[in-house]
Parts: structure tokens; sequence; C-alpha cells
């Protein structure tokens, strides 16, 4: 039907087949996801919030900046210190900070960063995480 070559197109169009099939299943399941989370919400404009609140895949709420982080408030790190506001202190936070409302413009950025971190896999994962005591992820082996 096709002339000479005829193996080789044949080739081609099964190795085409064999690129789109993965390309569109996978192009499906992140436009699924997209649709899925467009309308929904890990925080609500208006809603004040407790210090150190976590959001899977944005971090921990800093009620003093309204602000998300990636560090929890206080917390230490040998070398620089102590985290709050966004910044390492050389002393910790004695503060009592009252929950607070997120800054302007905090709520669609922690929303947008939630979203994009997948948050039916963010949960997958860390529920399949064993904490060891001490806060840090473990994986533990046969024996240990």
């Amino acid at each position: 039907m096709w002339g000479e070559g005829d193996g080789v197109m044949e080739a081609l169009i099964v190795v085409v087949i064999m690129i789109l099939i993965p390309v569109s299943v996978w192009l499906t399941e992140v436009y699924r996801r997209r649709w899925k989370y467009a309308n929904q919400m890990g925080v609500r404009e208006g809603t004040e919030y407790p210090n150190n609140h976590h959001l899977l895949g944005v971090g921990y709420f800093h009620a003093a900046a309204g602000v998300w982080f990636v560090h929890p408030w206080n917390e230490f790190r040998e070398g620089l210190g102590f985290f709050w506001e966004g910044e390492w202190h050389p002393e910790p936070d004695l503060r009592q900070v009252l929950p607070s409302l997120p800054a302007a413009g905090e709520v669609e950025r922690a929303n947008a960063a939630w979203r994009k971190a997948d948050p039916d896999r963010m949960a997958q994962f860390w529920g399949r995480v064993e904490r060891g005591g001490f806060g840090t992820a473990v994986e533990r082996r046969e024996g240990s």
C-alpha cells in the first residue's frame, strides 16, 4: 500500500503511539489534579491561624509576621540560632504569640504553594513516615 519503506513507516507509527499513550496519560493526570485543587484551599481568607500552624507543602505559620515559613517558630539549628519571623536569631523569641490573620496576599501565596505541592501526595508521603520520637523522619530496617 505505501510502497518501499513500509517497515520503516510502520515502525515509526508504533514508536509515535508508544510515546503518545504515556504522555497523554501523564497530561490527563496533571490536568485532573489541577482541576481537583483549583477550587480547594489550604487556608481561608479571614481565618485566624495559631502560631506554628502547619500546612503541608507550605510550612509553618508565624502568627507575629502573618506569613508561612519553611521552618517552625523558634526552631533551633546549631550555628544558626533560633528561627522566627523569617530570620535566624541568637536567642529564642519568648513572646506569647496570639493567633492572627495572614498578611495581605499570603492566603493566595500559601494556597498556590499548597496546590503545587499536591496535597494528596503529601498526605500519602507523611502517612507512611515513622517518627522516631524526636520529630525526624526515620526509615526502619529489619533488625533495627
